[in-house]
């Protein structure tokens, strides 16, 4: 039972970031640049981090032939190793086109390989309203065998060519001289809108609340604001009213008038109707008081039920004879987790490094390396930054690696954030509960911890927050009453981007003084690891 709670803590209270997550990222990054409609002046001001996955390529230069328009907006919807690819002959131009009654769908080009392919493709409609990007019911590549392929797909709208510009992409290779079809359909167009949030004070006496009332948002309820180690963290919901289209809805950020990047979790939805975020920004301390925000969210304009289908050969193999395949037997141990990586896999697109991970016993307490915020890989003399997912970490490069063979390779990880188990005499005693909040001190492994308690009508919410930097926070705590646990009903944060702060609900709570037990933590620590991979 223990086990079962500490995975559902791990996995069950945050949305980590996706593949599906990557593209929409880049729809909006795009909307902050050069795609905004002709039919109407409105322009959102948009930034999201995007999660872009990363790519070494091996092989001698062939450019292709582009048009500089293609290319233009290509590079701007694409991860940097899908263009290197295309500019140097590791793509295949297809430049093929298919016509319904709704308008014509074309495929310029592929680019597929032992890690993935990606095809960019452009829509023109005809419409009379502005829209910003689309997204589509189902995108399926259908190959000669008979094999079926789901890919993402997504567009924004390109003011130059009048035409929704877009990538669709699996983690699936195309096989060699097949013959394929893709079938592209359901189009829902969408309007991006942006609305500053003028009265937001940055200190502590921001406002809980701004109401907002506009297609189907209701408020923001801010959390929490802070300010550590560089940076600025926001915690917040964002309120929706029944009924509404919003799918996606998210703060974004300015200094005088210039966008600034942040790192963003989407948790869990504490409810329906709720979106639960967390942004964190690197600025200096006295921006913040200078800082513009403004909530952006997406209103559905239009959906078309049609499908297109259209028919090309893959033929292209300069890819695969580019590709860089290497066996490893390397371990690395991650607290009560092992990843044995097995194979790593350099393509024209990116690079990968596979790997299995289990379960292991471990002579300590439990403990569990959430992520680390930094991961590197180190071909010869080139570093690349990577992304850890489900059972492969991704590297991406801007330029072209050769003579992999004759380059030693190294992985470096660093700057973990550890999540451990309380101890049984890791507890205080919270008395005489009522609504005026008592703080007591505590320790935990020992960093000093503050805890405040009070009562909210028949709940009691419980503040634990730690000024040692090192402290990543409580992720949860427990009560016991009649031989049974009792957990938050919600929790603030989750560990993964705050820093030392917690706030916890603890339903229908009557007695008037209660035990609270620590249950999980994180704790940030180096636990640097370097392994030489060739």
């Amino acid at each position: 039972m223990d086990d079962l709670i500490k995975e559902q803590v791990k996995c069950d209270q945050v949305d980590y970031p996706n593949e599906n997550e990557m593209w929409s990222e880049i729809i909006r990054k795009q909307q902050n640049r050069n795609y905004k409609t002709k039919k109407h002046s409105y322009k959102p001001r948009i930034i999201l981090t995007a999660i872009l996955f990363t790519i070494v390529l091996s092989s001698t230069t062939v450019f292709a032939k582009y048009s500089t328009e293609i290319l233009d907006w290509m590079r701007n919807m694409n991860r940097t190793g899908i263009i290197t690819s295309l500019e140097n002959g590791f793509g295949q131009e297809v430049n093929k086109t298919a016509e319904n009654e709704v308008g014509v769908l074309t495929i310029h080009n592929v680019v597929s390989d032992q890690n993935g392919t990606t095809i960019n493709f452009s829509l023109a409609i005809d419409h009379d309203y502005p829209i910003d990007y689309a997204d589509f019911e189902h995108a399926l590549l259908k190959i000669g065998d008979g094999k079926e392929i789901q890919m993402e797909a997504s567009a924004v709208y390109n003011q130059e060519s009048d035409k929704l510009v877009g990538v669709l992409h699996t983690d699936e290779e195309i096989p060699h001289n097949s013959n394929v079809t893709l079938q592209l359909g359901g189009v829902k167009e969408t309007q991006l809108k942006s609305i500053e949030l003028k009265d937001l004070a940055h200190s502590n006496t921001y406002p809980e609340k701004i109401n907002i009332h506009q297609d189907g948002i209701s408020q923001i309820d801010f959390i929490s604001n802070d300010y550590q180690n560089g940076q600025y963290i926001l915690d917040y919901l964002i309120e929706l009213e029944e009924p509404n289209n919003i799918e996606h809805a998210y703060l974004s950020y300015t200094i005088e008038n210039e966008p600034i990047a942040n790192s963003g979790v989407t948790h869990k939805r504490p409810q329906p109707d709720v979106i639960k975020k967390s942004d964190s920004l690197e600025i200096q301390k006295d921006a913040v008081e200078k800082l513009g925000v403004f909530l952006n969210y997406n209103n559905t304009v239009s959906y078309k039920s049609e499908t297109w289908n259209l028919d090309f050969q893959y033929n292209h193999d300069l890819a695969k004879q580019s590709t860089f395949v290497r066996d490893i037997d390397e371990k690395v141990e991650l607290g009560s987790r092992e990843l044995q990586f097995k194979e790593l896999v350099i393509t024209p697109s990116r690079v990968k490094l596979y790997f299995d991970e289990k379960n292991i016993k471990t002579n300590s307490n439990w403990s569990y390396v959430n992520n680390y915020r930094q991961i590197k890989l180190r071909i010869g003399e080139q570093e690349l930054s990577g992304n850890y997912f489900d059972d492969y970490l991704s590297f991406e490069t801007q330029e072209l690696i050769k003579d992999i063979t004759n380059k030693e390779i190294a992985l470096t990880l660093n700057d973990a954030k550890v999540s451990y188990e309380a101890e049984k005499q890791d507890k205080v005693e919270l008395t005489n509960i009522s609504d005026v909040p008592q703080t007591i001190k505590a320790e935990l492994n020992g960093y000093p911890i503050d805890v405040t308690y009070y009562a909210n009508g028949n709940d009691l919410i419980v503040e634990s927050e730690s000024k040692n930097e090192r402290f990543g926070g409580i992720t949860q705590n427990v009560i016991y009453q009649n031989g049974e646990r009792i957990f938050a009903e919600t929790r603030s944060n989750d560990g993964v981007l705050r820093t030392h702060k917690q706030v916890e609900t603890f339903k229908n709570i009557k007695e008037k003084d209660i035990t609270l037990n620590f249950f999980l933590y994180t704790v940030n620590e180096d636990r640097a690891k370097t392994i030489i991979l060739q």
